[in-house]
């Protein structure tokens, strides 16, 4: 029965144009409905109703267009991590969530550790700290995260799948604790700070971007070490309305870019001085135009500091 009901679906969905009605659907497909059993060799109709639920359900789920989406918060530092989650997802809701919210695990004190987490003491019950907490997907959006450690030094906090989740999102990290700096997550991947002992508190704000164009990513990115200092070049792209170029450093291949230009750079060629000596540098070009709107990505190239 099942395999017939895929077998009118098959013809059904092949004749399915932008201008087929239902009914011109039914009425064309009534003499394919008609299936012979192999094992029994006998004719009999599939019930009508029974393929008009199941079409409406195909067609609906088709239709169906959901904004779920999760990013990772990770912070690192003295060989060890941590991390929490967050997003948002149709069904949620921005108060606890039994189903979406995971409560943070416990940790040992008497460890080195790092803990992440969101802080809802709001909510009540037996869990005030949240190692996931997804909203409802209406924009903007914030969470409020806190970083408590006993790691000496520096604690990076990263979010590599971010970009990819949601690209066309406007992100951006604010350090609350530490003066209130803002980061913008779309483009940079990562925020170092130093760990006073105390609890560090965080904000991601989430909101949707003014769709603007943006020029092609520029090409063939060549960079070569000259005494002390790196100088790039690349093909000059050819938008009329090109403003510049940002160029982006990291010392982790494809990930970690942080931009290294004050201001946008006007032509096809950049030298970068401030480098240590053997080590290794991954560059990225983005090309910007009068909008304000930035291309992806270059092609990275990697150089050696000599």
């Amino acid at each position: 029965m099942l395999i017939n009901i895929y077998r009118f679906f098959v013809y059904a969905t092949s004749k399915i144009t932008t201008t087929t009605s239902l009914p011109d659907l039914i009425g064309e497909s009534r003499k394919h409905w008609i299936v012979r059993s192999s094992q029994t060799m006998t004719n009999y109709l599939i019930p009508m109703s029974l393929c008009i639920v199941v079409l409406i359900l195909c067609v609906s789920s088709i239709a169906h267009s959901s904004s779920d989406w999760k990013a990772t918060l990770k912070v690192s530092g003295g060989g060890i991590y941590s991390y929490c989650i967050f997003g948002v997802k149709d069904e949620a809701i921005d108060e606890r969530d039994n189903d979406w919210d995971v409560p943070a695990p416990p940790g040992s004190p008497n460890e080195m550790y790092i803990y992440t987490y969101f802080p809802h003491p709001e909510w009540g019950g037996t869990f005030e700290r949240f190692r996931q907490d997804i909203k409802a997907p209406d924009l903007p959006k914030e969470w409020i995260f806190e970083v408590s450690s006993n790691v000496s030094g520096g604690l990076t906090i990263q979010w590599s799948d971010l970009k990819n989740a949601i690209p066309d999102k406007e992100a951006v990290l604010v350090d609350i604790d530490g003066g209130g700096s803002e980061i913008d997550m779309q483009t940079s991947s990562s925020f170092i700070f130093v760990n006073s002992g105390n609890p560090r508190r965080f904000l991601v704000r989430i909101s949707e971007t003014e769709i603007i164009s943006v020029p092609n990513p520029p090409a063939y990115l060549v960079g070569k070490s000259r005494k002390g200092k790196v100088v790039l070049y690349w093909k000059k792209n050819k938008e009329i309305d090109l403003a510049g170029y940002n160029i982006y450093r990291s010392t982790t291949s494809g990930s970690g870019y942080q931009r290294i230009n004050s201001s946008l750079i006007s032509i096809n060629k950049y030298v970068d001085g401030q480098l240590i000596k053997d080590n290794t540098y991954y560059y990225v070009v983005t090309a910007v135009n009068t909008e304000g709107g930035e291309s992806g990505y270059s092609n990275e190239v990697a150089v050696i500091a000599k």
